[in-house]
């Protein structure tokens, strides 16, 4: 910690990164800007992913660090660098934190203010949802390379005018029938299947059955050994889809 007038250092210590930590270190700032008359004080620290982000949240947040007009600033790291840089001094943490400080002192950085909780719950929110979004993405498509192992013509077939991905389709392709099974059942129980368990929703379901069975007949057979790997792959993937969806 330096003051705003001279690069003097008033105190230095490590602190772990904790809520016991930060409140030793919150003690010491408001004990030092007491003692020096201090009418604000700024806390900086370098973007570390999530690293920075508890610390600068208490110190900006502290009821007690509020009264001493206190800003909680997370810089970015190159900022700092390119700062520390010019004075080609070698680096360990305490001449890093000396150099972060001096960054403040003299107002090298900009409005890098800790953002507010409800900015901070949005981000969480739309990156979790972006994560699981992608996610799904990708099973999806590993799905799909496995069914093509499987069933290589229905997955190109232009004649099936529905999805995969719906909960029947997948029930069917991946836990209730065999290939075998789908081959000597008749269009008339495979359409009652589909016409049942799609709750009606299908237009036509016998249609629907009977181009299944033609890309399933077109379909190259597999081996034994390398069915059963695919046909566990495929559960895999089916429920990680059904828990994304």
């Amino acid at each position: 910690m330096i003051s705003e007038e001279t690069t003097e250092v008033v105190f230095h210590g490590n602190f772990v990164n904790d809520l016991k930590g930060a409140t030793e270190l919150k003690n010491m700032i408001i004990d030092t800007a007491n003692s020096n008359h201090l009418d604000q004080v700024v806390i900086g620290m370098e973007a570390t992913s999530i690293y920075s982000f508890h610390p600068a949240m208490f110190f900006q947040e502290d009821s007690d660090l509020k009264k001493l007009n206190t800003q909680s600033v997370v810089i970015d790291p190159k900022k700092t660098k390119r700062y520390h840089d010019v004075f080609a001094e070698d680096k360990n943490d305490q001449i890093d934190a000396f150099y972060i400080a001096d960054f403040l002192r003299v107002g090298r950085y900009s409005v890098g203010i800790v953002r507010q909780e409800n900015y901070i719950a949005l981000q969480r929110l739309t990156r979790s949802r972006y994560e699981l979004v992608q996610s799904l993405a990708r099973a999806k498509q590993h799905f799909i390379e496995n069914l093509y192992y499987k069933l290589n013509k229905l997955v190109i077939s232009d004649e099936l005018n529905t999805s995969i991905f719906g909960s029947t389709m997948m029930s069917l392709l991946t836990e209730d029938m065999t290939t075998d099974d789908l081959l000597n059942l008749s269009i008339t129980d495979l359409a009652d299947y589909l016409n049942e368990h799609g709750r009606g929703r299908f237009a036509n379901p016998e249609a629907l059955a009977k181009t299944i069975q033609k890309a399933v007949r077109a379909s190259y057979r597999l081996d034994k050994v390398i069915a059963n790997s695919v046909d566990t792959v495929l559960s895999v993937y089916a429920e990680e889809i059904k828990a994304f969806q």
